[in-house]
């Protein structure tokens, strides 16, 4: 492979990205407006669910239930209905989300130490804040009848002479990373592979585009060679998407206050093994697609589509059956999704992360020398 030559292809492409606008912002500027875009709408921790309260009892005891279940941000206790029936039509003109009904006998009950049947009743066209609803209005009456048994075995105990009732489990949790379990803080460095696969698309029509255009015919009448062409044309798309790579960067640590405890020059280098992985698997698909329009379709179908669903930015793909596993791991976002994650949220280094950045260099490898392999320099 003569360098001169590949220089001069590289010197042709760059030309043309800072000519094209589309080009352009494709690879600079419209990854970093998806990531936000994607960042607000998906990744919002559902936090303040209201719920509605039929209190029956009307204790002492059953406000103190009530207490509890709204001593934090996950639920507000809103509106109190009167009855049945204007539960049913709050529901039908969906006003509200969620229903607690205590029974008349809830301090009689709990008092004498037998169950009381609390109902919930939860709006279920909304699935995500149903179920955060349920699970936390279960987890709350946990805590309560906890906190009820202690007092009644502490009075017992106490009556008996037997000293106060300790706790049977000192259960204490720790989380590392993320202590909150802030679901942006998870989610958004995650969405950056996402975001920068956008710039592959790009990519794929770099060939198409010359065959659209015509302008190969001139390009095969040259002396380059196919190595020299291709590798010609993807580096100057690796280093423009770098600084795609650095505003989604930025974006993410000084819009949505995700943290950055790892390297940024190690960053940048797995940023360029990233879009080396990408990019390769761009130009193997162009070699085969006759139009920039079938490029661009092809390109959100590989790299948008699947890299949404199947990287793991929302579920382990442990998860996932045997064959999507096995899927997974052919798409670029997937390794890359883990990196951030680590490098971004962990801190770790390129000897936690050599794994991942070898499967991206060694993919990228082999796509490029296939895509060599594969390239005829004539017109078909």
């Amino acid at each position: 492979m003569n360098l001169a030559k590949t220089y001069a292809v590289m010197i042709k492409e760059t030309r043309h990205i800072l000519r094209d606008r589309i080009t352009f912002l494709m690879l600079l500027l419209i990854p970093v407006f998806l990531m936000i875009a994607f960042s607000y709408s998906l990744a919002v921790d559902v936090k303040e669910v209201p719920i509605t309260l039929l209190d029956g009892d009307r204790s002492p005891l059953s406000r103190e239930f009530v207490a509890v279940l709204s001593n934090s941000k996950d639920l507000v206790v809103g509106a109190e209905a009167e009855n049945y029936a204007q539960i049913e039509d709050w529901f039908d003109r969906s006003l509200i989300k969620a229903v607690v009904i205590i029974p008349p006998d809830f301090s009689e009950r709990v008092n004498a130490g037998r169950p009381v049947e609390v109902q919930i009743l939860v709006d279920g066209t909304d699935p995500t804040t149903a179920q955060f609803a349920i699970d936390h209005i279960i987890s709350r009456s946990q805590v309560f009848g906890y906190e009820i048994a202690l007092k009644t075995f502490g009075r017992q105990a106490s009556s008996a002479s037997l000293g106060p009732v300790k706790e049977p489990i000192d259960l204490r949790v720790q989380t590392w990373y993320n202590p909150t379990l802030n679901n942006q803080k998870g989610i958004i460095p995650a969405m950056l592979a996402l975001a920068l696969s956008l710039p592959a698309v790009a990519v794929m029509g770099a060939i198409v585009r010359e065959r659209e255009l015509g302008t190969l015919e001139s390009i095969f009448a040259t002396p380059l060679g196919r190595g020299e062409l291709l590798v010609g044309k993807i580096i100057p798309y690796i280093f423009s998407s770098l600084v795609s790579a650095l505003l989604c960067a930025a974006a993410a640590v000084y819009i949505f206050d995700a943290p950055f405890r790892g390297s940024l020059a190690l960053y940048v280098l797995l940023a360029m093994d990233y879009f080396l992985h990408a990019f390769s698997l761009a130009l193997l698909m162009s070699i085969f697609l006759p139009s920039q329009a079938a490029a661009s379709l092809v390109g959100l179908l590989i790299f948008l589509f699947p890299g949404f669903f199947l990287s793991g930015i929302f579920y382990p793909i442990s998860a996932f059956p045997p064959a999507v596993q096995h899927e997974a791991s052919f798409l670029p976002s997937t390794p890359f999704v883990a990196v951030v994650r680590g490098l971004m949220i962990k801190g770790q280094g390129l000897e936690s992360l050599w794994s991942h950045a070898m499967i991206m260099f060694g993919a990228g490898i082999v796509l490029t020398f296939l895509s060599i392999l594969l390239f005829r320099k004539k017109i078909r």
